[in-house]
């Protein structure tokens, strides 16, 4: 702001000190030429002596107005052979200082307290940095590029509730410093303050875009680290969405881009995402997913089915796994795997998980179903104490043994290791087994895999589906090894043909799911005669043979197993 305003006065300087003095020099010409007396000089030369004050500083206005008086006093007393006593021009001289200065205090005070306005409204007054309306009153340069980037932080929403605002204010302006430091480097880049720990940084590129890239280099010097604020650690890391935007494109247009591309990080977990007209389609429709989920549930559009599972060899029915799926208001029909990843974004996610709970619950207790051991899926994401605990209260109040229940985890861990291994080990205090998802275990750490009791290995159908391969074969393979040195067992899903089934079951997996085996049925509420879903779900290649595969990853998994097993 200062350098800013230094530059302001100097060009108003450059302009004001030849412009004046020609200004007098007129006026005295005119005096002159028009054979006007002193008196008329001393009025209008008040004229440039008060248009001076208004518009430049305090010294230089004095400075104008003594000249004025002093310096064109003695050449007017010339010019009319002495009628002017110079004591007389001398006291005028004084006047003009003191109206020149007090003209002058006055339009700087003006002058200073616009700015203050000015700034208060572009600026953040935490860190003092260029805020939301300082980004849509830029320019973009008429040659070249602008660079749009939207930064924001991982925060702790518990931090201001345990250690208070003045500790988050100084999270705050740590990081502001931090990345202000990092950008001094680079003129053309621009550090803009947001909400909270959301940031955006203008790149001005007058020739290219090669600054782009080392500005995100050496951004990611404050990214996935641990700061000290007040000799307490904090863990920050960040995500970035921007665009690039060209002279004739809006501010407003680059701003929304930008933001898109930053939700799309946040959705896809991903460090930096640049926009693209397919990233504007694609959150379009996971708006529309998440908007119109709620009201799905409740108008009964998503519906709970189930799939049996059976044991290897015997192929006898050990138990079923619910499946959701969503018939959207334009007829489209959803699967899980479609749009459970959007959910897992959204807090519609525990609304999908409650209404499949109720729904397994409820097809637990029909007397067609007693003594079946049910498996119900978490997603990793949402697996925190909270969660958990109300998912025991559902179970134990619904009068369901709770050793009859296996809970199924799948997709990444949200919360730590410590953390994970704590909610699952409170499940099994409470008699409820642990299965894991293969993809989910290998995605974990040891600790997680290794400390807790783990009960089932589920191997998913990316897998089964490549037992005709080399690496496939042995993954399958050593995951068996695995689970049966450790007492664990598997059941492998995607079972769509006899050749996949006879090598399960050659590897050693005990249990097997698939359209090979059955084909999806809508839960009965008597559970007589179920209805089976239409084969339009099923792949084509089940179709020639058996009904074979299953759709989208599951919600709710049912399985029995042996008792002397459990």
């Amino acid at each position: 702001m200062r350098s800013s305003d230094s530059y302001r006065q100097k060009s108003v300087l450059s302009f004001l000190i030849p412009a004046t003095f020609l200004v007098g020099a007129g006026v005295t010409y005119l005096v002159y030429m028009t054979g006007g007396t002193p008196s008329i000089y001393a009025n209008l030369i008040l004229i440039p002596i008060v248009l001076t004050a208004l518009f430049s500083p305090v010294w230089y206005s004095a400075l104008f107005a003594a000249l004025s008086g002093i310096a064109m006093g003695p050449l007017i007393t010339y010019l009319h052979d002495g009628d002017t006593s110079s004591w007389t021009w001398l006291i005028r001289a004084l006047i003009y200082v003191a109206v020149s200065i007090v003209i002058s205090s006055i339009s700087a005070r003006s002058r200073r307290r616009e700015r203050y306005f000015e700034h208060l409204a572009t600026h953040d007054p935490l860190t003092d940095l260029p805020n939301f309306s300082y980004i849509t009153s830029s320019k973009i340069p008429s040659s070249g590029a602008m660079s749009i980037l939207m930064l924001a932080f991982n925060e702790d929403s518990d931090i201001q509730g345990l250690f208070g605002s003045d500790f988050y204010s100084s999270i705050v302006k740590k990081i502001s410093a931090d990345l202000t430091e990092i950008l001094s480097s680079y003129p053309n880049a621009t550090l803009c303050k947001r909400n909270n720990l959301n940031y955006a940084i203008l790149v001005n590129h007058y020739s290219n875009e090669e600054s782009l890239e080392s500005i995100l280099a050496a951004l990611n010097n404050i990214n996935d680290v641990t700061i000290t604020i007040e000799g307490i650690p904090v863990y920050v890391s960040y995500k970035i969405g921007f665009t690039v935007i060209r002279p004739g494109a809006s501010i407003s247009e680059g701003i929304r881009q930008a933001n898109i591309a930053l939700r799309y990080s946040f959705l896809e977990d991903q460090h930096i995402s640049r926009y693209t007209d397919a990233m504007r389609d694609y959150y379009k429709g996971t708006v529309s997913i998440a908007s119109e989920f709620s009201s799905a549930i409740t108008k009964g559009m998503v519906q709970a089915s189930y799939q049996t599972i059976h044991k290897a060899f015997t192929h006898e029915p050990a138990g079923v796994e619910i499946l959701a799926k969503w018939i959207r208001d334009d007829g489209s029909k959803m699967t899980a795997e479609e749009f459970v990843p959007i959910l897992e974004k959204t807090s519609c996610l525990q609304k999908l998980t409650m209404f499949m709970t109720e729904e397994a619950i409820r097809y637990a207790n029909l007397p067609v179903n007693k003594g079946k051991k049910f498996s119900i899926n978490f997603s990793a994401s949402e697996l925190s104490e909270r969660s958990v605990m109300e998912f025991v209260r559902s179970v134990e109040g619904s009068g369901i043994d709770t050793s009859r229940v296996v809970v199924e985890i799948t997709g990444t861990f949200a919360e730590d290791a410590f953390m994970v291994r704590d909610n699952l080990l409170f499940l099994r205090k409470h008699g409820i087994k642990v299965a894991i998802d293969y993809l989910s275990a290998v995605s974990s750490s040891f600790i997680l895999v290794s400390d807790t009791p783990i009960d089932v290995i589920k191997i998913n159908r990316s897998i089964t589906n490549h037992t005709d391969q080399e690496r496939g074969a042995e993954m399958i393979r050593s995951i068996v090894s695995f689970a049966k040195a450790s007492g664990i067992l598997t059941i492998a899903e995607g079972i769509e043909n006899e050749s996949q089934m006879n090598f399960c079951e050659k590897a050693g997996v005990d249990y097997l799911q698939g359209y090979f085996f059955s084909v999806p049925q809508l839960l009965s509420s008597k559970g007589s005669k179920p209805e089976e879903i239409e084969t339009e779900d099923r792949p084509a290649e089940a179709k020639e043979e058996k009904p074979s595969g299953k759709p989208a990853g599951p919600i709710i998994t049912i399985v029995k197993h042996e008792d002397s097993e459990d």
